[in-house]
C-alpha cells in the first residue's frame, strides 16, 4: 500500500509541475502539499484502486491499442471516401450485435471504441444481455463492425484478467 502511495504521489507531484510549467520553490511546495493531500484525502480508497498489471499484460494492452490506433486510421479514410466519392454519400444502417463479452469492462471498451472510431457510433449496450445497437455509416462499416477482430482481442484481454 505503501509503494502505491509513494507512486502516486510521485505521479501528482510531476503531473502537478507539469501543468504548472514552473520549477520554482513556490510552486514545488504547492505541487507537495496537493499532492499529500490528495494521497491522505483518498487514502481509503486504495484497496478498490486497480492493481499494476504486470509486464506481459501491459503489452498485450499496448499492442491492442496499437491496433485500434491502426483501425481508427483506416476508418478516417474509408468515411472520407464514403463522404467524398460515393452517390449517394452514405447509407446508414442500424446494427443489433452480441459480441461474446463476458466482463462490464469489456463491453465498455468495445463500445469505446466502436464510437471513437469514425462512420461508427454505439447508440446503447444492454448490461444483463450485453446486445449492442449501433449507427454504421455504410453497410459494408455495419458489416466489417460484426466480423471486427478487436471483439477477439478484447476476450483475450478477459481471459487473461481473470487469471
Amino acid at each position: 500500500m505503501r509503494q502505491r502511495s509513494l507512486a502516486l504521489f510521485v505521479l501528482l507531484l510531476l503531473f502537478w509541475m507539469v501543468i504548472s510549467a514552473e520549477w520554482d520553490l513556490q510552486h514545488i511546495v504547492a505541487g507537495i502539499l496537493v499532492a499529500l493531500v490528495s494521497i491522505w484525502f483518498w487514502y481509503d480508497l486504495g484497496s478498490r484502486q486497480p492493481h499494476v498489471l504486470p509486464a506481459r499484460k501491459m503489452l498485450r494492452l499496448g499492442y491492442s491499442l496499437v491496433l485500434l490506433v491502426g483501425w481508427v486510421i483506416q476508418a478516417n479514410i474509408a468515411v472520407a471516401k464514403t463522404l467524398l466519392f460515393s452517390r449517394p454519400p452514405a447509407k446508414p444502417m442500424l446494427l443489433m450485435m452480441q459480441p461474446n463479452l463476458n466482463s462490464n469492462w469489456g463491453r465498455v471498451l468495445f463500445a469505446t471504441c466502436i464510437t471513437i472510431t469514425p462512420g461508427t457510433v454505439t447508440i446503447d449496450v444492454d448490461p444483463e444481455t450485453g446486445r449492442f445497437i449501433v449507427h454504421a455509416l455504410t453497410q459494408e462499416t455495419g458489416i466489417d463492425l460484426l466480423y471486427w477482430r478487436l471483439i477477439d482481442e478484447i476476450v483475450q484481454l478477459e481471459t487473461k484478467m481473470e487469471r
